[in-house]
């Protein structure tokens, strides 16, 4: 998996850097061989059709390769940020000293000396997919990065879905769990020699998506009489009744989850149908309940 495709570092100004200032480096061999084993490990597959759609891929993407429209003489990079990145804070070489990978920028680093490994740690508020997306500037960096789980935990809270490749990024996609995550990040080279130089630099970016739908809404009974239908459903979600294809009213749920929908008395044996919708527009399985006499 030899990703040397030319990040556009210039765009934000990094590649006229003549030193990252980022600090003395205690690289460990054996985290290094943990690492390279857990990427190498997955297997090279596209992402599921339709899993992303591909305006978002490209979001991603185009936030890696930097605005076009920033300069690329901004001189010698001694600060830890900008408006567009992230530098990274040596020592971040095992799980415990990652730095932190936020979604709002990306993270900008070198691998030195011979054998570093960077890790940063990213958060998944919630159940849905983690993409995270790479790119070097230099032909001396074999980048390989995956997501993982602290001390290489391999269980169900973290499913690698599979890659895309455009333009020289990488995005890798994960299936995940509300949690804490690690990014590992490795030159593959290192492994045999070692010729980077400070100029060397690589960029990473994170993205969720919500792609989980609401679990489905319970609802309590209803009659002839009634002009509100209550349940739980997801916290925070707009759940919306309907009989057939008609809207008779919606409402959002309570943090704990509890609705209330107003609705006009609906007659003995009609058949109400209720979803609940969350902020990133999952819908859920629709729950019924049979209008009864009261």
């Amino acid at each position: 998996m030899r990703n040397r495709g030319i990040l556009s570092l210039v765009a934000v100004g990094v590649l006229a850097v003549s030193s990252l200032s980022v600090g003395t480096v205690k690289a460990e061999g054996t985290e290094f061989e943990l690492a390279r084993k857990a990427i190498e490990r997955q297997v090279e597959k596209p992402l599921p059709e339709g899993l992303v759609n591909s305006a978002v891929l490209n979001q991603l993407q185009v936030e890696i390769k930097g605005s076009a429209k920033s300069s690329n003489k901004m001189g010698t990079v001694s600060r830890a940020s900008s408006d567009d990145y992230t530098i990274e804070e040596e020592y971040n070489d095992d799980f415990n000293s990652a730095n932190k990978l936020s979604y709002e920028k990306l993270m900008v680093g070198q691998l030195l000396p011979l054998y570093d490994v960077d890790f940063y740690k990213v958060v998944v508020p919630t159940n849905g997919v983690l993409l995270v997306g790479g790119e070097t500037n230099s032909y001396s960096i074999d980048l390989l990065f995956n997501a993982v789980q602290k001390d290489y935990v391999e269980n169900s809270k973290l499913k690698y879905l599979g890659y895309e490749y455009e333009n020289g990024v990488q995005v890798q996609g994960y299936q995940a769990k509300a949690g804490t995550y690690y990014v590992g990040v490795l030159d593959l080279d290192n492994e045999y020699y070692d010729d980077n130089t400070e100029e060397d630099l690589y960029a990473i970016g994170a993205m969720f998506i919500d792609n989980v739908k609401p679990s489905k809404p319970t609802v309590k009974r209803v009659d002839d009489n009634d002009k509100v239908v209550k349940g739980k459903a997801e916290a925070n979600s707009t759940v919306t009744v309907k009989a057939g294809s008609k809207k008779l009213g919606s409402a959002k749920a309570s943090s704990n989850g509890n609705y209330s929908v107003k609705i006009k008395a609906q007659r003995k044996g009609t058949i109400l149908s209720i979803t609940a919708k969350d902020k990133a527009g999952n819908i859920s399985s629709k729950a019924t309940t049979t209008v009864v006499k009261h």
